[in-house]
């Protein structure tokens, strides 16, 4: 649940009560089947974690830029901004309108808690979950949406993910 629901506006409140992943629990937007199958790929071909990210990096796979960090065992990906391929809202000139890819909210101008767009982290799922199990976790670690000057996401992977 999005934390801090009393203090939104009543335009916030709706805009988080009609989101599709608020009632379902599930994004609705999907990520291409190729970016699946490459990142799936470049996993089996990886010695390990830190080189399968260094290799979706430098492809460019997905997202501005992705890393691992070791001592979290959490990838990290910073999104790229809407408004780099014709997306977020026009009429709004904040960074939410321009960097959000979400219609529910990339209208808004005030800050609502990282919470709620944990359905931007879910999009990533179907990228690492058939390489490290259901058992990931996807949260968003940075938004514009919640004031910060870009998305990132974080996969913590559990346990001693290897691959050899």
């Amino acid at each position: 649940m999005c934390e801090n629901l009393s203090s939104m506006s009543e335009a916030a409140r709706s805009a988080y009560d009609n989101h599709p992943y608020t009632k379902t629990k599930v994004c609705p937007c999907r990520l291409d089947e190729n970016v699946v199958k490459e990142t799936i790929d470049i996993y089996g071909k990886a010695a390990d974690v830190k080189s399968f990210v260094e290799e979706l990096e430098r492809r460019r796979v997905k997202g501005r830029k992705i890393w691992f960090d070791e001592g979290q065992n959490t990838i990290f990906i910073a999104k790229v901004f809407a408004c780099e391929f014709g997306g977020g809202n026009a009429e709004n000139d904040s960074l939410i309108g321009k960097a959000c890819h979400c219609s529910c909210y990339n209208h808004l101008t005030e800050f609502l808690p990282k919470h709620c767009c944990q359905c931007s982290a879910e999009y990533f799922r179907p990228m690492f979950e058939p390489i490290f199990g259901e058992s990931i976790e996807l949260y968003p670690f940075k938004t514009v949406l919640s004031g910060d000057d870009e998305c990132v996401i974080a996969i913590k992977l559990q346990g001693g993910q290897k691959h050899g």
